[in-house]
């Protein structure tokens, strides 16, 4: 019985795609999955999508031919391409399974829960063997939806791989607060507003799509860099985990949907050995509080009273737990110990 994993990557010369993508597969293939490529989509319009219609087809043929009865697949889903080209792949995912194959889906995103149905989630979803999920409300979200009698995990955080711990990213002030992401306006328009808190909070913004206006007082944006250099530009004593148009919550199908997934930044700053800052109905919240990895606010007009009122010693506690998370999401743990948790399970079924 062997253990593989899909891995998507450009049709020129294969290159790499997201970093949470490619850190799985890096992850599986240590732990000695092989890894099977697939092909995800580059341009856009219907010529890339007639081209990778064909493409699809024939990389999910290659896939299936490969795996036996009792061997294991682990998909990232959705899959990184058109939602009605990635359908292709369904039909080969249930031969695959009806001759034995196990089959675990790692969930990336849910285009149902911002409203979307028609992708075909559902066909992919209820050929699963295991569902890897974000969180627990993630979870309790899949068996509303009638993926109850399926074997669901949950992740907890994604994890962040990098070689080394960069060591220059926390300046050890709370008061400066790293805001890393897409920064475009229909998404977090809350940073174009950030100058209205009128407090000592700093705010140092990274990331792509930002509309640069009149200056605001307390914000400075320091540009946009590949997932591998973040690391080593980041600066501050907090990172900010928030999305939608508004200060006083995270509102919006963004916002929203912090509700139910764990957003890659948070990841990211903990990696770099930064505590967070997350909204207090953010599914992240409990878990952030609950092993000391930072606080949760229902406001980010709470931060100046938060912050004036919050130790010295809290502070160092909230940094050394990012350390300590953030070595393990470092290395890869936290995706080893659902997979652990899996094996087990089958192995004690089997008794």
């Amino acid at each position: 019985m062997k253990q593989f994993c899909i891995v998507e990557r450009d049709s020129h010369e294969f290159h790499a795609g997201s970093k949470a993508r490619n850190d799985v597969g890096e992850i599986l293939t240590a732990q000695g999955w092989t890894a099977l490529p697939v092909h995800r989509s580059q341009g856009k319009g219907t010529p890339d999508k007639l081209k990778m219609a064909a493409v699809t087809w024939m990389d999910w043929r290659g896939v299936s031919k490969q795996l036996s009865p009792g061997d294991t697949l682990l998909v990232q889903y959705p899959l990184d391409m058109y939602p009605k080209v990635s359908r292709l792949a369904i039909p080969f995912l249930r031969g695959m399974k009806e001759k034995g194959v196990q089959l675990i889906f790692l969930i990336h995103d849910l285009d149902s829960l911002r409203g979307v149905e028609g992708n075909g989630e559902r066909q992919f979803l209820e050929l699963a063997d295991l569902l890897i999920a974000h969180n627990q409300e993630m979870t309790e979200y899949l068996c509303e939806r009638g993926y109850g009698d399926k074997a669901i995990r949950t992740l907890d955080l994604f994890d962040y791989l990098l070689e080394e711990e960069p060591t220059a990213c926390n300046t050890g002030d709370p008061w400066e607060v790293v805001v890393a992401g897409n920064l475009r306006p229909d998404k977090a328009g809350y940073v174009y507003r950030l100058g209205q808190l009128d407090s000592k909070v700093r705010f140092r913004l990274y990331g792509p799509n930002y509309q640069e206006g009149v200056p605001q007082v307390g914000v400075k944006y320091c540009g946009q860099f590949p997932p591998e250099q973040l690391p080593q530009t980041l600066r501050g004593g907090f990172g900010l985990v928030w999305d939608g148009d508004r200060l006083d919550c995270c509102d919006g199908v963004y916002g929203t949907y912090l509700k139910y997934n764990n957003p890659h930044k948070a990841s990211l700053y903990l990696a770099c050995g930064l505590p967070v800052m997350v909204w207090d109905q953010s599914a992240l919240a409990d878990y952030v509080v609950e092993h000391h990895l930072g606080i949760a606010v229902g406001s980010l007009e709470e931060l100046p009273r938060r912050l004036q009122h919050m130790s010295r010693e809290e502070y160092q506690t909230l940094c050394q737990g990012a350390r300590e998370m953030g070595a393990r999401l470092r290395r890869g743990a936290m995706l080893g110990r659902v997979l652990r948790a899996y094996e087990s399970s089958k192995d004690e079924v089997t008794e």
